[in-house]
């Protein structure tokens, strides 16, 4: 019995790489390509050799410079004494110029020969649609890397020299019985130490300048287990906070205390006379404040003493600086009223705290001054003449011999500060300064603020401004002595062993506290302490990822335009491809293969060219410096999946871009399509 045949289907099915062959082979160039493509080929291999040439020369043909030479750069004073000198192994700002030359005429013949071969295989809209992609993807992979490398960075800063866990009162007040805590802590398992700290803003003060600051308090055998500051000490050492009967000398020997200035010398010819109850003293100060040069009426005297009334007054009249005396005076009758004060006769001498004279005084007036003057010490009115000139002298020698004491004094304290506030201050190792705090005592004349005097033990640099800048480490007892804090600390600081378990180590530094019962402290991570930074930093990163598809989103209006005119151009062949069977869903596959085969040979060009840059930049860098001496390095971190995020956004742009004029072909009957072809 035979077995029925199974109805032939009306139209035969395509084979699956149908479509991609025909989007393919409407993509190609054909068989002549353009006329300017070999020679666009060759200009770019030229380019390609002299670029390359040139940064040869410039990594492998140049000598140090040395010092003695016009082409060193010039440096800051302060780093070249400090050890830091950038110009070794340095080239010649010719060489220099030479690498940067021969990078920009690589990217240039890069982009110039990449451009040619695929004119050779595509069309030339193929081309620049091609390219068009390229550049987007590899922005996005470059800056995406950048901003990572970046973030990584600052992480590394962060949790180099502040710890990964920081305990604290949830209210910031310094709390106390903090020993046993942070042993407790430390025997944890996974965490690698527990150092406790003491906080508080302090001013900075060196012979030059002064600036703020943030004092931190350490056990420096303690912090050095959760911290990176003995690695990244420049000048000075970490355990002179622990000794500082070890801190060297200083090389210049700046005093705080600004040094009295001489006093002004009399010049010889001028005259002497004259000078006497008006004259005015001369005035001196520790602060180095120097009178302003106005014009007396009488000279400085050069004995700064009072002479004989009897011969200063006349004199003064005769020069006018006092009224002539009035003979008629004496001879008219006496007023009953009140006698004319002192200031009457001699103007420039201020009204007489004593009193007015009674009315029936006979002496009525101003008499020989040396008898009123005894009248009045006798009186009790005025202080006896021997005790009134022994004390003046006397505060001088007491003020030398004070400042004299403070400067030999040996310090035994010692401070670590950063690079950017030794450069500011003016400071090095050795040198002396002066801590300030708002904390003081209370004395009759209102609060004085606290004042310290230590000597600067190291410099560190922390490669991060706000720490190198701000910063500034003490141990513990001296900061607590010196903030008026008693025994008490700021908080804890926890390093542990991984940060890939940052959430289980902090569980076991909470179980510590908790079983220290202190239910007044909170343990908070370096991601909750730093939240707002980095939360800004992933904002801004998502910005500019957005920001950057716009690149990508142009190039698929390309391509959307690209298959439109396709569709209107190759309308005939689509007629001819339905009435010989083809379904409507094989003509819409055709052209979105088109528009993602530019999509794929895109984003794969953008990726591997953007990862290329990112290893030139992660070795060479760029002259961020204002000079091209120096190529500083830039931190590079490419993410796996960033950059497969970058190439799944351009295929989806480009597949969204296809499906409009794909949608129009696969809709258009064979009849129109003719139709339209004739026209």
């Amino acid at each position: 019995m035979s077995r029925p045949r199974p109805a032939a289907s009306s139209r035969a099915e395509a084979p699956p790489s149908l479509h991609w062959q025909i989007a393919w082979r409407h993509l190609r160039a054909g068989d002549r390509p353009p006329s300017w493509a070999w020679p666009a080929v060759g200009l770019a291999l030229y380019l390609l050799v002299v670029g390359g040439g040139f940064v040869l020369y410039a990594l492998y043909g140049f000598s140090p410079v040395e010092s003695g030479l016009p082409e060193r750069v010039a440096l800051d004073s302060s780093l070249v004494g400090l050890g830091f000198d950038p110009t070794v192994d340095l080239p010649p700002p010719a060489q220099a110029y030479f690498g940067v030359l021969g990078a920009i005429t690589l990217l240039l013949g890069a982009g110039l020969l990449l451009g040619a071969v695929l004119s050779l295989v595509f069309t030339l809209l193929a081309t620049v649609i091609t390219v068009s992609v390229m550049l987007g993807c590899m922005a996005l992979v470059v800056v995406l890397s950048l901003m990572t490398g970046l973030e990584l960075e600052l992480r590394d800063k962060i949790l180099g020299q502040r710890a990964h866990i920081r305990v604290a009162s949830a209210d910031g007040r310094p709390f106390a019985d903090y020993r046993d805590l942070a042993e407790a802590i430390a025997d944890k398992p996974g965490i690698l130490g527990a150092s406790p700290y003491l906080q508080g803003e302090v001013m900075v003060r060196s012979g030059f300048q002064r600036q703020g600051g943030i004092l931190l308090g350490i056990d420096p055998e303690l912090h050095r287990s959760v911290s990176n500051l003995p690695d990244i000490m420049r000048e000075g050492d970490y355990e002179f906070l622990s000794h500082p009967e070890k801190i060297p000398e200083s090389e210049f020997g700046f005093e705080i205390t600004p040094v009295e200035p001489p006093p002004t010398q009399v010049d010889a010819d001028t005259p002497k006379e004259g000078q006497g109850a008006t004259a005015l003293p001369h005035v001196t100060g520790a602060e180095g404040h120097v009178p302003e040069d106005k014009p007396q009426l009488v000279d400085d005297d050069p004995d700064e003493g009072w002479e004989d009334p009897e011969v200063e007054i006349p004199a003064l009249r005769k020069k006018g600086a006092l009224p002539a005396a009035k003979p008629e005076k004496p001879e008219a009758v006496k007023p009953i009223a009140v006698p004319t004060s002192p200031a009457a006769a001699i103007p420039t001498i201020p009204r007489s705290p004593f009193g007015v004279v009674s009315v029936g005084d006979e002496d009525e007036g101003w008499e020989d001054p040396e008898v009123e003057i005894g009248k009045l010490r006798a009186a009790g009115k005025l202080a006896p003449a021997q005790p009134e000139a022994a004390p003046e002298p006397e505060p001088v020698p007491e003020v030398e011999t004070q400042l004299e004491t403070t400067s030999d004094k040996p310090l035994v304290d010692g401070l670590l500060i950063g690079a950017e506030k030794a450069k500011e201050l003016a400071a090095r190792t050795g040198d002396q300064v002066q801590l300030i705090t708002p904390i003081g005592r209370m004395t009759p004349a209102g609060r004085i603020p606290g004042v310290m005097a230590v000597r600067i033990a190291g410099v560190f640099d922390a490669d991060h401004y706000d720490y190198d800048r701000w910063l500034v480490y003490a141990s513990l007892p001296v900061a607590q002595a010196f903030l008026r804090a008693g025994d008490r600390v700021t908080g804890l600081e926890v390093k542990v062993d991984d940060l890939e378990q940052l959430d289980v180590r902090r569980q076991e530094v909470q179980d510590a506290v908790d079983a220290a019962g202190r239910d007044d402290l909170l343990v908070q991570d370096w991601q909750e302490l730093n939240r707002s930074l980095f939360s800004a930093m992933a904002l801004e990163k998502i910005a500019v990822f957005v920001a950057l598809l716009c690149v990508i989103l142009v190039a698929s209006f390309g391509i959307l335009g690209s298959n439109l005119m396709s569709v209107i151009e190759k309308s005939k062949e689509i007629a001819i491809l339905k009435t010989m069977g083809c379904t409507d869903s094989l003509i819409q596959r055709i052209f979105i293969s088109e528009g993602l085969c530019l999509g794929i040979l895109g984003g794969i060009l953008g990726i591997a060219t953007g990862i290329g840059l990112c290893g030139l930049l992660d070795r060479f860098g760029l002259p961020l410096s204002g000079s091209l001496q120096s190529f500083e390095q830039l931190p590079v971190a490419i993410d796996a999946f960033e950059v497969v995020l970058v190439g799944v956004s351009s295929l989806v742009i480009v597949w969204l871009s296809s499906l409009y004029p794909a949608r129009i072909a696969s809709r258009m009957r064979p009849v129109d399509a003719l139709r339209q072809a004739e026209r």
